[in-house]
């Protein structure tokens, strides 16, 4: 998990934040701030994770996970308590549990983007929001959205057939729009649900709608397409209802997803530090 080839930049990092507080006129919680804002981008670039199993014999480990711990702690506290001072004592005990925990966090190995990057999806939205954590693929999301052009050109066709072959039915324009409306601000929810939790946001949320789009049309093909096929080789005098009954319930049914993510972390705004991959 250690990295022991890479002395000479763990040194680096050491003097760097040795220097902050030598001749430094920051106050003492601008300096925790700044710590804390290090010590997130070292743990969002390392994907740092307290592991279950512990190695009782590594002793370093075990001294830099109870200083991560310390810290997370004394760091709720100073969250909670705006007048929540810490002493000389307690001031320099901080210091000590971040060198040490920052020094441990820069032996650490980047994780393997390419290995753990997210897998492609076409229908399960649910997997697709399990994989927030993952870096999603420029292929994958590329493939998403030509998947997005082609259900938008798709639905257009459909809603002008039906325009067409219900002579502009004022009711069937109303349930057409309303059926746009209605999955388009179903979509821009569900990106806006997760986007933010996503490690690659805007790929991520390419994929998302792409996925969506197709579960979008194959939803019209059950209740539309389907229908409308069978009813107009058996009695065509029925077609009209048939479109306005699919169209009604397919706006009913509103397509709003019921998924929620297992596992997902919302980091605090402090670890947001450092600009977001895309």
């Amino acid at each position: 998990m250690e990295s022991n080839n890479e002395p000479s930049n763990t040194s680096k990092n050491t003097e760097t934040v040795e220097a902050e507080t030598q001749d430094n006129p920051l106050s003492q919680n601008q300096l925790i701030q700044q710590w804390r804002v290090n010590l997130a981008s070292l743990k969002k670039d390392t994907g740092f994770e307290v592991p279950k199993e512990l190695d009782k014999s590594d002793e370093k480990v075990i001294t830099a996970l109870d200083s991560i711990a310390y810290l997370d702690k004394k760091n709720t506290l100073l969250d909670e308590n705006e007048d929540f001072q810490l002493s000389d004592n307690g001031f320099a005990t901080y210091k000590a549990k971040h060198m040490i925990a920052f020094e441990y966090l820069s032996q650490l190995k980047k994780p393997d983007l390419i290995r753990n990057s997210a897998k492609f999806y076409f229908f399960s939205r649910a997997n697709q929001i399990e994989q927030l954590s993952k870096p999603s693929i420029w292929a994958h999301s590329l493939f998403h959205f030509l998947i997005t052009l082609i259900v938008i050109l798709v639905l257009g066709v459909i809603s002008l057939l039906v325009l067409v072959k219900t002579q502009d039915n004022l009711f069937v324009k109303l349930l057409v729009g309303w059926f746009w409306i209605v999955n388009i601000k179903t979509a821009s929810n569900l990106i806006g649900k997760y986007k933010k939790l996503a490690i690659t946001p805007f790929r991520f949320s390419v994929s998302l709608l792409g996925i969506q789009s197709l579960n979008v049309l194959i939803k019209v093909s059950l209740l539309g397409i389907i229908p409308f096929l069978i009813v107009s080789r058996y009695n065509a005098y029925w077609i009209d209802d048939v479109i306005i009954i699919s169209l009604f319930i397919s706006c009913l049914i509103n397509f709003k997803p019921d998924e929620k993510p297992s596992k997902q972390v919302v980091e605090k705004d402090l670890a947001e530090a450092g600009t977001a991959n895309v």
